[in-house]
């Protein structure tokens, strides 16, 4: 019994292999090559799409397939992620979980050695509404820091070169309720107060009843 001529049609169209032709951005869809036609345009598949969503947007030229329910292909949806000759793997390694992007970043997470790495970003922001926690036992950073609010230190600072400081300094004695400067202590412009005693100005009387000068 030969079968429907409409039926190797649509067994053909069930699944097919292509590569994105074109992207829809703002309404989510994109168009298929495969073989000498283009489909329509399609939903792609992404990873979640309920309260929880997902966005990567395939790519012109990524290899995909198209899944047409019944081989109607206007029906169809594409399912991307398929390496090619074009857009080979990124990786060969078993450890590895990474993302690359077409600017050259890279997020990559090595489980063997529980190392993440994000390279090749120009800028990065974390926002959150209460706080955020870095919890390890040493931290680095090989550039300038800018805090705009207050910092709070609970434990020992230890400042390797010249500490600069522009509206003023205040604090509690240190070890004892005491504060402690090895080596010179140079202070220059405006007055040096101890206690109430303007240290520059301070006088005594001498052995005479006179008063003694100022220090020199």
């Amino acid at each position: 019994m030969s079968l429907p001529a409409e039926q190797p049609r649509r067994l053909e169209s069930l699944i097919r292999t292509g590569t994105i032709a074109g992207v829809d951005h703002d309404n989510a869809l994109c168009r298929v090559q495969t073989g000498g036609l283009q489909s329509e345009w399609l939903h792609w598949i992404t990873l979640r799409a309920g309260t929880t969503r997902t966005w990567n947007a395939p790519t012109v030229g990524e290899q995909c397939l198209v899944l047409s329910p019944s081989g109607e292909t206007a029906a169809g949806i594409v399912l991307v992620g398929l390496y090619s000759d074009a857009n080979p793997a990124p990786s060969a390694s078993p450890d590895e979980h990474m993302t690359q992007y077409p600017d050259g970043a890279v997020i990559r997470y090595n489980h063997a050695a529980g190392a993440l790495d994000v390279t090749g970003i120009k800028t990065a922001m974390i926002e959150a509404s209460d706080m955020v926690t870095v919890d390890c036992p040493k931290s680095e950073f090989s550039g300038d820091v800018l805090i705009k609010g207050n910092l709070v230190v609970k434990g020992k600072a230890t400042i390797e070169q010249l500490l600069s400081y522009l509206a003023g300094l205040s604090g509690n004695g240190g070890a004892g309720g005491k504060s402690k400067i090895t080596g010179d202590f140079i202070h220059e412009g405006g007055q040096l107060s101890s206690n109430g005693v303007v240290l520059h100005l301070h006088i005594h009387v001498d052995s005479i009843g006179g008063s003694t000068g100022g220090p020199q």
